[in-house]
């Protein structure tokens, strides 16, 4: 299916019952009454839960409705099983499947109902609405790859990709003058492909205004904060969103410049259940568990999402850290998360960096550079990365890189490991 056919569907998405159904539920106050009857319908429908007697877990009418009974929902407990967990009120060959990417090592099949495929587009069209408004005119910049070798391609009435393959220092002139002159309104885009437009932005004008453009939505990879605070200098003026949503339609969040994160729990209920680690500062991380509300098609009841969150001592979620797999393994076999924090100046003249651990105990931090990049920066980068991952527990070192790895779907891989490669 081609860019132009995609778009066209999710522009007729916002004239069927189940979009406005899904606002409407979205846009409502949440309530525990709105959790147990999704877990209850969940409990009846579904075969999984049935045949393993989850009714028993279900705290009487008259207490109040927890979760804590429960056990938590593995993806091993789902996979190679996936058919269990598709409600009974769906035919099975009429379902839309589709493969996780398998970035936590577990690959799942996932069954959506056309309506399903509708309502995920609801969230995102809820912040273009509150922070962008009128005229809509989207700039994906977010691994495509526009038709027949274009730079950039119309692809619907309020949609242009942008490729996210020609992003070098002397095309920056051709980004800046295509934002303008297609008058984008919101650029949606992969948090690497972004970063590295800023810093390429950074390096030529330092900022740049586009009158035009009202947001720039940010999603599917981790955004770090010092990242955001780079993309919200050059492009100032312009609000900067982070979108947190997974591929099994369990839970969905957002950030407003680098303001904590807020999960819609008409979405999907979201718990955090600490994971004894914490970062450098001491915020706890925690594991985000999350129980299918908007997800009727094949809903889960505390799924492990496998992502990671820090969290104040509020209970703010400050940042989506990632993935378990987002954990490098110490000399001690303990597990350490994939987070630096940099002085100012140490991430100045890099474009992009990764992770990379070809064993337990051993790191290596890669960096994609500018030219501007000195030995200064160079041992500046490796102090952080030292002081982050100390001798004792972790041999260290910064490696510059010309490419970093990446997914086929031109994701940046925050971690790749040797059995990985």
């Amino acid at each position: 299916m081609n860019n132009k056919v995609k778009e066209f569907i999710r522009d007729l998405a916002r004239f069927t019952p189940q979009y406005h159904a899904t606002y409407k539920s979205l846009s409502e106050e949440f309530s525990q009454d709105k959790l147990r009857m999704a877990v209850e319908k969940a409990i009846k429908n579904v075969p999984y839960y049935r045949n393993n007697d989850y009714k028993n877990y279900l705290p009487s009418t008259d207490e109040p409705f927890t979760l804590s009974n429960f056990p938590i929902l593995t993806k091993d407990d789902i996979s190679g099983r996936e058919k269990d967990f598709v409600s009974d009120k769906f035919f099975k060959f009429l379902l839309r499947k589709e493969n996780t990417g398998g970035t936590t090592g577990k690959p799942l099949k996932l069954y959506y109902s056309p309506t399903l495929s509708f309502s995920r587009t609801v969230y995102p069209n809820m912040l273009y609405e509150k922070f962008v408004g009128k005229p809509l005119q989207l700039g994906l910049l977010r691994g495509n790859k526009p038709s027949q070798g274009k730079f950039v391609e119309r692809v619907g009435m309020h949609r242009v990709v942008f490729s996210s393959y020609q992003l070098y220092p002397e095309n920056v002139d051709r980004y800046i003058e295509a934002i303008k002159s297609e008058g984008i309104t919101c650029l949606l885009a992969y948090p690497s492909s972004l970063t590295v437009l800023a810093k390429l932005i950074k390096d030529k004008y330092d900022k740049v205004r586009f009158p035009k453009l009202k947001a720039i939505l940010a999603s599917s990879e981790i955004f770090s904060r010092e990242n955001k605070k780079l993309v919200m200098d050059v492009f100032e003026g312009t609000e900067l969103l982070d979108f947190y949503s997974m591929s099994e339609f369990a839970a969905a969040a957002h950030s407003v410049g680098l303001g904590d994160y807020q999960f819609n729990m008409n979405y999907g209920f979201v718990e955090f259940i600490h994971s004894g680690q914490q970062t450098s500062s001491g915020n706890k991380i925690s594991k985000i568990i999350a129980t299918s509300i908007m997800n009727s098609t094949m809903p889960l009841i505390r799924f492990d999402t496998g992502d990671m969150a820090e969290l104040d001592d509020d209970g703010k979620v400050l940042s989506i850290i990632g993935r378990t797999s987002d954990f490098v393994v110490n000399k001690n076999n303990d597990l350490m998360p994939c987070i630096i924090t940099p002085r100012d100046r140490s991430f100045e003249n890099v474009v992009a960096f990764q992770y990379y651990q070809p064993q337990d105990g051993v790191l290596e931090f890669h960096v994609m550079v500018n030219e501007h990049f000195t030995n200064d920066d160079f041992e500046y980068l490796s102090q952080d990365v030292e002081e982050t991952f100390p001798q004792r527990l972790m041999d260290s070192k910064v490696v510059v890189k010309k490419e970093l790895k990446k997914t086929q779907q031109g994701k940046l891989l925050r971690l790749v490991k040797d059995n990985s490669i």
